[in-house]
């Protein structure tokens, strides 16, 4: 017997006058305040979970229940403009939403503990999402063939669906791992392989969506395997050489004087490689990450301390804002989306299938299977005796399978007469494996034994003053305070009158004098609040004593800023 129930939204009045742009103006400044509303709720919500240290509940899915309450009441009022302008839309997310997410994951990568397990990161993104795309529609498939709801899909139509399916969710688990510090490695290999699966899982998307309504041949596999390779490589080679054309540009001009437009040139250089590579139709993700990668590895060192400091909290703002705004929207999807037909048994069985039944044999396959090849390789070509990914390790990747708001996003671009049974079918599956996996990942934590708090060294581009602040004691005397967790305390105290150039101006990174323009900058200070061009004065080391305070971290020798300024 056919169960099939079909939610559409009540269509608009037929006599009702155009709307004029005020009304509309109006509606939408009313949609936007509720949006606001929610971000500042999920924030308030995100402070009261990770201070009381609730661990039975994440704050995602707080946001997902937010949204769902606000859209159940924008459903049942009357009206339909707030309804549709809080409607899902696919290009908001792709051209809006996602973009920071993936430019802050390339930039602020762990580049060592990423590329040390690059291999491993492959593995599981590629032959990893293959896998589980094809086993979901190739089930899909089957399922199709049993009539049970009247779902007739077509081969390519089931494998779409699957690609769909396949995208994970990293915002929840990461977001759950940076809270706990979980081991580095394993945050580097479940980190490589979500935002790498995404970007696999949108350019398999594609791919297959030219074959659709196509006769498929043996050929075509071949075909589909070419462009798939060619996509993911040239969007690659975009993100690498509009990074590097970013570092080159600041390498060899003046920009760190102007820190204010140097830090949106970064940003607007690395979001133009995003759209560019989208509009050649291959894969923006692709390209924004390891643009990201390279602007983080090679033009970061050349960038004012200002430009440093912006471009990393500005990125970080950015994500975190899009990530909570993206669970909210899920939230609000649900009920605010036009047309709805609920399949409850295929839910159920694709709910099923996708953490029982395909997580015991497409997400078993993508995960233990090839754990023990990786092992086996280390083993054997390596000389490793232990073994390079635990039983733990599997586990925890098994467990963080959870799908995202990428398949949701990509859902919106189903054809055919199932496209809003197969929409309405990713939209409830990813809710429900966020809400159900994404919130007992910190339990799985601890059953697994998995190490906690792990705290890595600090980067290099972590600023000295934030970790070791300065006391400055007047009559000269700087002193450094201990380092944490070393019990040193290092000092140095000389008179400023040693640090003057010959000319009489001070020296260092924060009176250094410009051998084009003869003018003394002050871009790279921290304690500057102009960071503009400074005309030189005939005394300035009285006027200028809170400007060389970070010259007491130089030691008495000054190596330690000699190697970073050639750095």
């Amino acid at each position: 017997m056919a169960l099939a129930l079909s939610v559409t939204a009540p269509p608009a009045p037929t006599n009702v006058p155009e709307t004029t742009p005020e009304i509309e103006e109006l509606y939408s400044a009313w949609a936007l305040t509720i949006l606001c509303f929610l971000l500042i709720l999920s924030l308030c919500a995100s402070y009261y979970v990770q201070v009381r240290r609730i661990r039975a509940i994440h704050e995602t899915v707080l946001s997902i229940f937010a949204g769902m309450v606000v859209g159940l009441i924008v459903r049942l009022s009357p009206g339909h403009l707030i309804r549709e302008m809080l409607t899902f839309k696919h290009t908001l997310f792709f051209n809006l939403l996602l973009p920071p997410i993936i430019l802050n994951s390339g930039y602020e990568l762990k580049q060592e503990n990423f590329f040390r397990n690059f291999g491993s990161i492959l593995t599981f993104a590629f032959a990893g999402t293959f896998i589980s795309a094809v086993g979901i529609g190739v089930l899909t498939y089957i399922y199709s063939f049993l009539s049970l709801e009247s779902l007739n899909v077509t081969l390519i139509e089931c494998l779409i669906f699957g690609s769909t399916l396949s995208a994970t969710d990293p915002v929840t688990i990461l977001a759950i791992f940076n809270q706990y510090k979980v081991d580095p490695k394993l945050y580097s290999v479940i980190f490589g392989e979500s935002i790498l699966n995404d970007a696999v899982s949108i350019v398999m998307y594609e791919t297959l969506s030219q074959f659709h309504g196509s006769e498929i041949y043996v050929s075509s596999i071949f075909h589909g395997i070419g462009i798939f390779l060619f996509s993911f490589i040239s969007s690659m080679a975009l993100g690498v050489i509009f990074g590097l054309g970013c570092s080159l540009g600041l390498k060899h001009s003046s920009l760190s004087m102007y820190p204010g437009i140097e830090s949106c040139l970064v940003a607007l250089i690395a979001y133009t490689s995003y759209f560019f590579s989208n509009g050649l139709h291959m894969s923006g993700i692709v390209s924004l990450l390891f643009c990201g990668v390279t602007l983080k590895h090679y033009a970061y060192h050349t960038m004012s301390r200002r430009t440093q400091r912006t471009t990393k909290y500005m990125f970080s703002v950015l994500a975190q804002l899009s990530e909570n705004f993206i669970f909210i929207y899920l939230g609000l999807n649900l009920f605010t989306q036009d047309v709805q037909v609920f399949k409850p048994l295929f839910i159920l069985v694709a709910t099923a299938f996708d953490h029982q039944v395909i997580v015991c044999a497409t997400r078993y396959a993508a995960v233990f299977p090839l754990s023990e090849l990786i092992n086996l390789f280390h083993r054997t070509a390596r000389g490793k005796r232990g073994e390079e990914i635990p039983h733990s390790y599997q586990m925890m990747l098994f467990w963080a399978g959870l799908r995202g708001a990428v398949g949701v996003a990509l859902a919106a671009g189903f054809m055919g007469d199932n496209a809003p049974a197969l929409r309405t079918t990713v939209l409830v599956v990813v809710v429900l494996t966020v809400i159900m996996f994404g919130g007992t990942t910190a339990r799985m934590l601890e059953v697994l034994g998995i190490r906690t708090g792990v705290e890595e060294g600090g980067d290099g581009d972590s600023s000295e003053d934030e970790r070791y602040p300065l006391n400055v004691t007047g009559s000269g005397d700087w002193t450094n305070r201990s380092a944490p967790g070393t019990g040193q305390d290092r000092r140095f105290r000389q008179s400023p009158t040693n640090w003057n150039a010959p000319n009489g101006q001070p020296s260092g990174r924060d009176g250094r004098r410009s051998s084009r323009s003869g003018t003394l900058w002050s871009a790279g200070s921290d304690e500057s609040d102009a960071g503009e061009v400074l005309p030189p004065g005939p005394n300035m080391q009285a006027d200028r004593l809170s400007g060389v305070r970070q010259l007491a971290e130089l030691g008495a020798d000054g190596k330690w800023f000699t190697a970073l300024d050639e750095r």
